[in-house]
């Protein structure tokens, strides 16, 4: 089994067999997973809110994320329809400021996202004040997230 490994703001899509896509370590940041089973095509961005110098931002935002998520999706021969698309991280901590809770401002963006582009929400596993990962096999209709505890979860 190959696997590879998504860092912050980035993504990762593979249509390659004995293939695990993996987001380590997510706390406040957002893994949006997306797969295809049939295609055998899956991918994770791994999101988190930008900053900005005056009007300039040194990451992509979530939409856009998301946006290079599925275009890499398609282009490996994702079909749109198809996709099954989940939610992970996102935690929030005890006595977090509301401006500091930045998992609950991804995971609101993200859903947004979605809902106003027609697509549904095919699980997840967010908030809380847990850090997880996440791991996608190529070709599976399900998302393996591990918590601290190494309690493991299908999604």
């Amino acid at each position: 089994m190959h696997e590879v490994f998504v860092n912050r703001a980035s993504i990762a899509v593979s249509s390659e067999s004995s293939t695990m896509i993996t987001a380590k370590s997510l706390g406040s940041t957002l893994a949006v997973v997306a797969t295809d089973p049939g295609a055998r095509v899956a991918g994770i961005a791994q999101c988190v809110l930008p900053v900005t110098q005056g009007r300039q931002s040194k990451l992509p935002g979530v939409l856009e994320q998301m946006r290079d998520l599925f275009k890499h999706m398609i282009q490996k021969g994702a079909s749109a329809q198809d996709m099954k698309i989940m939610l992970f991280g996102a935690a929030t901590f005890i006595h977090e400021p509301k401006e500091l809770a930045l998992g609950v401002e991804l995971y609101k963006r993200a859903v947004q996202a979605l809902k106003k582009n027609g697509l549904i929400l095919g699980g997840e596993h967010v908030g809380g004040p847990l850090n997880r990962s996440v791991s996608i096999e190529v070709g599976s209709p399900r998302a393996r997230v591990i918590l601290a505890d190494k309690k493991e979860i299908f999604v």
